[in-house]
This record gives structure tokens, C-alpha cells and sequence, in this order.
């Protein structure tokens, strides 16, 4: 089963990539993010994809109670037929709340559930929110990690994508974005459609 986390610095764009990931994996979604809902709104309706999705805002349930997101996520999943991704933007939220040990059980037990669907969790930790003890613990959970860096040049940020594992012997690729929609590298996004496909 793949699992991909994002870990990027603070603002929209490790958002946004973590939402194209999940366009490329279905056309179900289900969402759960701490950022400002207009935020995600103003990025869901900056993709032409109109997927299946449904998204909840931690201005809605209580993240200091792990069951209610079980209890959410648990009937969300079950009212969709097919293949579904799961994105989870608020993974270092988590980690601040209930601490390391709560959080990695809690995706644990979610990547299983999701697995018996023949879906995929993504998630986002935002640099530098956590120790990198956290960090690396937290990404042994996931079959894929990407980090997403950003640099000035001439008051326009640049984004350049890093991987952990080799895509065509490459581990670092460009990216472009428009508005709020992050543009996938072409070869990125040749490999998770073929490991789509490999489920």
C-alpha cells in the first residue's frame, strides 16, 4: 500500500501538494485540516478537478479527542464506494496535542483501515513544528516522503521538490504553481500513477 507525507514549511503550498497527490491517488477525499477554511477553499476551487471530496475543519471537531476523529473518519470512509485517499493536513497539530506515541497509533490503525479499502493516506507536517526525532518516526509510517523548500528570488518564491526515494534515478525536481495549485512534476506524477496501478 502507498502512503505519502508532505513535510514543508508553514503557508499554502505543502497544502496544496499534498491535495494534488491526492488527485492523482482518486476522486474520493477526505480531509481533515487545521489551516483557515478559506484557505482550502480558495485551493480546492484553484484545481479543474472536481473530485468526490469532503472536508472537515478542526474549528469543527475537537482534535484534543482522538476518538471523535476515529469516529468521523470511520463513517466517512464507509459512505464511499471505491478507492479513496485520506489527507490529513494537521499531522503536526496532532503531535502538539496528543504527543508522538497517540499520533503514530492513530495513523497506524488509519493506513490499516484505509489499506482494507485499497486506498491511500496522505499526510503534511510543517517543518520544523516537531523534533526531527518526531519526524523520523513519523515517516517510517509512510512508503513515500517528499519535501517541499521554498526560496526567494526576486520576491517570488521558487519550489523545488526533494525525495527520499529515487524517481528515475532523480531525487530533487522543479516545481511550478499558479494561484493557489501546485503543479506536480511530470515525472512524479508518472510515478505514483504507475504505483497507483501497482496496488
Amino acid at each position: 500500500m502507498r502512503n505519502y507525507l508532505v513535510i514543508a514549511e508553514s503557508g499554502f503550498s505543502g497544502v496544496s501538494f499534498g491535495y494534488t497527490i491526492c488527485l492523482e491517488l482518486s476522486e474520493n477525499i477526505i480531509w481533515f485540516f487545521s489551516e483557515n477554511p478559506l484557505t482550502i477553499r480558495r485551493i480546492i476551487e484553484s484545481y479543474n478537478s472536481k473530485p468526490n471530496i469532503q472536508t472537515f475543519s478542526s474549528r469543527n471537531f475537537n482534535i484534543a479527542n482522538l476518538n471523535e476523529i476515529n469516529i468521523i473518519l470511520s463513517k466517512t470512509i464507509d459512505s464511499y464506494r471505491g478507492d479513496i485517499s485520506v489527507y490529513l493536513s494537521l499531522i503536526s497539530e496532532l503531535i502538539l496535542v496528543h504527543g508522538l506515541e497517540k499520533t503514530y497509533l492513530f495513523l497506524s490503525n488509519l493506513m490499516n483501515k484505509v489499506e482494507g479499502r485499497e486506498g491511500s493516506v496522505v499526510c503534511l507536517m510543517i517543518k520544523d513544528a516537531q523534533s526531527m526525532r518526531d519526524i523520523v518516526l513519523i515517516s517510517r509510517l509512510f512508503s513515500d516522503v517528499f519535501h517541499l523548500e521554498s526560496e526567494f528570488n526576486d520576491d517570488k518564491p521558487s519550489l523545488r521538490l526533494k525525495s527520499e526515494m529515487p524517481i528515475n534515478e532523480k531525487f530533487i525536481f522543479e516545481v511550478g504553481y499558479s494561484d493557489y495549485e501546485i503543479h506536480m512534476p511530470g515525472e512524479v506524477r508518472h510515478y505514483i500513477s504507475q504505483l497507483k496501478k501497482q496496488k
